[in-house]
């Protein structure tokens, strides 16, 4: 990445499944032996980087940056926000460490301090990472309808971010908003056609529409082992039911009612699609 976001609210079991998915094979699975030792021997080989490199490296602002977001790629966000605090320490702060700690307080779990942080951010260069660490937030609390306004505003900045387009599709489908977000859906598996989560997020909307044919084609294609293709189909099952849901809970019949009608839906959808 450029570093990545990742969705924390996807479902714990296919987000493990869609990160071995690999076009024409499967990858080791994430919780081997092979996997681990893959993982340990990162975590060594960066901080043998850190501790080689650390005079120079610490001395150079812009480097320190970039190793701050290495440690992120690596998943060490815990360590990520000590060096984040001797970096404002060191050279005090700008936007793109602000992004760091609020990236790095999502992922431990402060989620108050997180959203506190990504806010901060609004009227900054880095909004639309603010808007989408928002959306990440909220999703990941089961607001799927909140999450999803938030990653439209970061959309509308950043129009072709897959992974923002991606995030926006799936907040959506957890929502039962499947028409509206088809969209998005489409937009990040046409801008990042090899990326497996991009994949599953399409095959899960059409098998959620009836288009099973085409999911299984796509499945096909990418060649998809069979664990994360049960995995897609369960996600598939809970989105069409959170659609199902959603048409249930549409008010209907009165101008009233359609006045009111998307405050309703959001606290209908709210209750409907979490877990």
């Amino acid at each position: 990445m450029t570093q990545q976001i990742r969705a924390p609210w996807m479902l714990a079991a296919l987000a493990a499944l869609m990160t071995t998915l690999v076009l024409g094979g499967c990858a080791t699975p994430p919780g081997s032996a092979d996997a681990l030792a893959r993982q340990t021997e990162a975590q060594i080989e960066l901080a043998r980087l850190q501790e080689k490199e650390a005079r120079a490296e610490y001395n150079d602002q812009g480097v320190y940056l970039g190793l701050i977001g290495r440690m992120q790629q690596e998943g060490m966000y815990y360590a990520s926000l000590a060096h984040v605090d001797a970096f404002q320490k060191k050279f005090g702060s700008n936007t793109a460490l602000q992004v760091l700690r609020a990236d790095a307080l999502r992922e431990t779990g402060q989620d108050d301090a997180a959203l506190q942080a990504y806010r901060d951010l609004l009227n900054t260069d880095r909004a639309a990472r603010a808007r989408h660490g928002m959306g990440l937030v909220l999703g990941r609390q089961g607001d799927f309808m909140r999450a999803a306004v938030e990653l439209r505003q970061a959309a509308a900045i950043d129009p072709v971010n897959a992974q923002v387009a991606n995030d926006l599709g799936y907040a959506l489908m957890r929502g039962g908003a499947l028409q509206e977000a088809r969209v998005p859906v489409m937009q990040a598996l046409e801008l990042d056609a090899n990326n497996p989560r991009a994949i599953s997020n399409a095959v899960v909307w059409m098998l959620a529409t009836g288009k099973r044919s085409e999911a299984n084609a796509m499945m096909q294609r990418a060649a998809m082992p069979e664990p994360t293709r049960a995995a897609v189909r369960k996600e598939a099952d809970r989105v069409a039911k959170a659609a199902q849901q959603r048409e249930k809970a549409a008010p209907r019949g009165t101008a009233s009612a359609v006045v009111n009608s998307h405050a309703t839906q959001a606290v209908a959808l709210n209750a409907g699609a979490r877990p």
